[in-house]
């Protein structure tokens, strides 16, 4: 069984072509050329915004206290 092609990768490969890129881009390649947890492995630990703003939340402040689900999609 032959794997499909990671999209990121061309993505990537196609900005760092472009002479016009955003100015955190090294940054977000290294973000997205990482590998993805396997199924079963532990999230990597990300920290965002409340949705107030006014304050931070990480993953591993709940991933101890009960099952996590990290949704990504939109509901609209």
């Amino acid at each position: 069984m032959s794997s499909a092609p990671d999209p990121a990768l061309g993505f990537i490969e196609e900005m760092d072509r472009s002479p016009e890129r955003p100015p955190n881009w090294e940054h977000v390649k290294a973000l997205m050329a990482r590998r993805p947890p396997a199924v079963g492995e532990a999230a990597p630990d990300f920290e965002l915004a409340t949705p107030d703003g006014k304050g931070r939340i990480r993953r591993s402040a709940f991933q101890a206290e009960r099952p996590l689900v990290l949704n990504f999609g939109s509901f609209t």
